[in-house]
């Protein structure tokens, strides 16, 4: 025998020997393993967060354990879920976290921003149920709740818990506000898996567009996200190059507002928040953007008017205004502002349904590059000379 066989054996017969997982060709997103075994890796597709900060995964042979770090705002834990590929044992030390078999089968989903992550993952055919029939925009969940194939089954602390239970859902996926009145508390105390996406809470959309990542790994569709998520960043970054080609004296300055429902304050967006990412992206300025770093502030009309009147582009971002004249019935002084005597204003509600549900905020914020390219189409469409508006509208 070969002398240096010899301490070989003997080591592997004295320590044991530790070989390198083994891994299948692809997460298994249908059915249950049949034979398990402890050292085959179940997920050989696993994602990365690069974007969202608040949400993580760490992967294990045959579980993940999945972290929402900041499930509502104030939140000082993180909700733990502990997903273990099926056919495989339950792992032990997680005491405390919600544990659930992967891949799921029956979703329940109380916002419709997952609505589109189930339909680019393939999998709204385990949509049982949404919180509301009034506000989805994807076309595919319309269709299903115009031939009875889902129920309605209501959100916050109303939510109706009895028809959650008859359905037997695997998991619902639901959004964090204020515990006393969100839904979450009440399904868990039924003894309901629910999963807290808090994707709106994200500091950037592309950190929004990643929570696709969150949901698929429930039906262990690592794959198909990456994929999802990888094409979204390389069109966002490829329309924000294009923006970036803009010579700084030839940017655009632009009046960006929202309302507050509170008071007559205008409000504007900071330097450090989505909004002024996207605009940033979009290769503008904005006006009063120097007085907000962070943050978004209230403004009187009074100031922005002294700051904006000369503004070539308002995008005033208003609730159900679809034409000039809508505007205008909220205030006639709008009419003082250039964009509005030149007819250059957009707001972003082109795609709302009869109840005022918004697809700017369904498919657009799952899909930023979209929103990305409708805004650099405004401010600069000899950019992408082709491209048709998709979420805004001009005002005429």
């Amino acid at each position: 025998m070969n002398k240096y066989l010899v301490p070989l054996i003997i080591t592997i017969l004295l320590f044991g020997f530790s070989a390198p997982a083994l891994a299948q060709d692809a997460n298994l997103t249908a059915g249950c393993v049949e034979t398990y075994d402890p050292s085959v890796d179940y997920f050989p597709a696993k994602v990365e967060v690069t974007h969202a900060e608040g949400f993580e995964v760490e992967y294990f042979n045959h579980y993940k354990v999945v972290r929402t770090l900041t499930p509502f705002p104030g939140a000082v834990e993180p909700f733990v879920y502990v997903l273990v590929q099926c056919g495989t044992p339950a792992p032990e030390g997680y005491d405390d976290a919600q544990l659930i078999e992967v891949p799921v089968d029956r979703f329940i989903a109380l916002s419709t921003t997952q609505l589109p992550h189930l339909r680019d993952l393939g999998h709204l055919g385990n949509l049982v149920a949404v919180d509301s029939f009034l506000y989805p925009s994807t076309p595919e969940v319309i269709e299903m709740i115009e031939n009875g194939e889902l129920v309605e089954v209501g959100s916050t602390a109303t939510i109706n818990v009895e028809v959650v239970l008859d359905l037997e859902p695997d998991v619902v996926m639901a959004n964090g506000f204020n515990p006393e009145t969100d839904a979450h508390p009440v399904l868990m105390d039924s003894g309901v898996f629910t999963a807290l996406n808090s994707e709106w809470m994200e500091a950037t959309l592309l950190g929004r567009a990643e929570w696709v990542k969150f949901t698929a790994l429930f039906f262990n569709e690592e794959a198909r996200a990456n994929e999802l998520f990888d094409h979204i960043v390389t069109e966002y970054e490829r329309v924000s190059d294009l923006a970036a080609s803009v010579p700084d004296d030839e940017r655009v300055t632009v009046l960006w507002n929202s309302f507050s429902i509170y008071s007559d304050a205008w409000i504007i967006p900071g330097q450090q928040t989505w909004v002024g990412e996207l605009l940033a992206d979009a290769g503008v300025n904005w006006v009063l953007m120097d007085a907000v770093p962070e943050g978004s502030q209230p403004f009187s009309f009074e100031a922005v008017l002294d700051a904006g009147l000369d503004a070539p582009i308002w995008i005033p971002n208003a609730y159900l205004v679809n034409t000039a004249d809508d505007l205008l019935g909220q205030d006639a002084r709008y009419a003082d502002f250039a964009a509005f005597q030149s007819g250059r204003v957009y707001n972003d509600t082109a795609r709302v349904n009869a109840n005022g549900g918004n697809d700017f905020w369904e498919t657009g914020v799952t899909n930023p590059h979209l929103i990305l390219s409708d805004l650099v189409y405004i401010f600069y469409p000899h950019l992408l000379p082709d491209h048709e508006l998709i979420f805004y509208q001009r005002l005429g």
